[in-house]
């Protein structure tokens, strides 16, 4: 399933600059020997400079057999694939869970899903918004990734005063914060991982990469942020 009014998300591989100082991405060398420049592109583990094929760089980096970097996970070549039931059938069963746990009132580290959402709705919207905007607008702006950038950086704020809010109105603990940053990777990372398979056709190997990269940056946010607000009112510093 292609949209084709999504912008491309073509996989750019660039050289470092070597110790001569020249940018290697710039002038790379073609199979017959001849030197041409351009940015390099991997299609099918192959690299192109336009229509002319050159050696890859050797970075040492893993990439899916479509040419997409992989942050994390090694070549796993029984994730390199597509499957609408495997994937429309792990999306119908999140949507169940969060359905029961809504529903039943299911509590986990003693908060119903309820008490997780309500006090940060409005934050889980903007985060919403500004992951939608990245694919709407956001790449097809030309501005060396700023706004890119600056959309991540919306939600990032939005995820670390939602720690703050939690914990304030909420005396959330450090349980508490885990569930909250499953919950906002699921969000953010779960909707990225369902535009990129719908709209960018990629396959489970580079989903599962980018929502398990994507999924510890939200951790990380939460429990540093978490750890610092959990601190300060420990030592009487913020008064809760």
């Amino acid at each position: 399933m292609k949209n084709n009014k999504l912008p491309n998300m073509k996989t750019i591989a660039y050289f470092d600059p070597p110790i001569g100082g020249e940018k290697q991405g710039s002038s790379e060398q073609s199979e017959e020997g001849s030197y041409i420049s351009g940015k390099i592109e991997t299609k099918n583990r192959e690299c192109f400079v336009g229509d002319q094929k050159v050696d890859c760089p050797q970075s040492g980096k893993a990439f899916t057999t479509s040419g997409d970097k992989l942050n994390l996970l090694p070549q796993i070549p029984s994730l390199e694939k597509r499957s609408d039931p495997i994937f429309f059938s792990i999306l119908l069963a999140t949507i169940i869970f969060f359905s029961a746990m809504a529903i039943f009132k299911i509590k986990i580290f003693g908060k119903t899903l309820g008490e997780y959402v309500k006090p940060i709705w409005f934050l889980i919207l903007v985060s919403i918004a500004a992951v939608a905007w990245q694919y709407l607008f956001g790449l097809k702006i030309n501005d060396g990734l700023m706004s890119l950038k600056i959309s991540q950086l919306v939600w990032e704020i939005c995820i670390a005063l939602s720690a703050y809010k939690l914990i304030k109105t909420a005396n959330f603990g450090y349980g508490n914060l885990f569930f909250l940053a499953v919950l906002y990777s699921l969000i953010i990372h779960g909707l990225k991982a369902s535009v990129r398979y719908l709209f960018y056709e990629k396959t489970f190997l580079y989903l599962a990469d980018r929502f398990l990269y994507g999924s510890l940056l939200v951790m990380v946010i939460v429990f540093l942020g978490g750890s610092m607000f959990l601190f300060f009112r420990q030592k009487g510093v913020l008064k809760f």
